[in-house]
C-alpha cells in the first residue's frame, strides 16, 4: 500500500498526532462500525485499515519506548546503588569501629553516628582549651607589658635620683 510506506517514514510526534487527530470522543477507532478493515469509508482522509495500521505503529513505538525507559532506568539505578556501596566502603575505612570486619550499612551508619558524636566531643574540647589557651596568652601578654612599664618607671626614678643600676 501506497499509504503505509508514508505511514512508516512518520515520525513518532507525527504519529502521535495523526492518531490524536483521528480519534474520536477520546476511544481511537480501530475498525469501521459496520464491516471489515477492507471499507473503505475514511476517517478524516484514512482508511479503517490505515487506521488499525497506524495503532498498531504506535503501539509498538510505545512498547519500545517503554521498553527503552525501563532499560534507562534499570542502569541508572544500577549506577545508583554501585555508588551508594562505594560511599559505604568508604565509610567503612574511615570509621574505626568498622575495619575489624563485614559489617552491615545500618551498623556502619550506627557507627558513623557514634564516630561523629565522638569527634564532635573531642572538637569541643579542643575548642575549650584553645580558648584557654588564648586567655592565657593574653594575659601573658598584659604581664609582660606592666612588667615593662615597672621598668620603665624605675629606671627613671633611679636616673632622676641617681642611684646606679644593679
Amino acid at each position: 500500500m501506497m499509504y503505509l510506506s508514508s505511514v512508516e517514514s512518520q515520525s513518532a510526534t507525527e504519529l502521535r498526532h495523526t492518531a490524536a487527530t483521528i480519534s474520536y470522543a477520546g476511544q481511537l477507532l480501530l475498525g469501521p462500525p459496520h464491516g471489515t478493515y477492507e471499507t473503505k469509508t475514511p476517517v478524516h482522509g484514512h482508511s479503517f485499515a490505515a487506521v488499525a495500521d497506524l495503532q498498531s505503529m504506535y503501539d509498538l513505538q510505545m512498547e519500545q519506548s517503554t521498553a527503552y525507559r525501563r532499560a534507562t532506568h534499570k542502569l541508572s539505578e544500577q549506577k545508583r546503588r554501585k555508588i551508594l556501596n562505594s560511599r559505604f566502603d568508604d565509610l567503612r575505612t574511615i570509621i574505626p569501629a568498622c575495619q575489624d570486619g563485614a559489617h552491615s550499612k545500618m551498623s556502619v551508619l550506627k557507627k558513623a553516628m557514634n564516630y561523629i558524636d565522638q569527634l564532635t566531643k573531642e572538637l569541643m574540647v579542643q575548642e575549650h582549651v584553645l580558648r584557654e589557651l588564648q586567655q592565657e596568652q593574653e594575659r601573658r601578654r598584659l604581664l609582660q607589658q606592666e612588667h615593662s612599664q615597672w621598668s620603665n618607671k624605675i629606671h627613671n626614678l633611679r636616673k632622676h635620683y641617681r642611684i646606679p643600676e644593679p
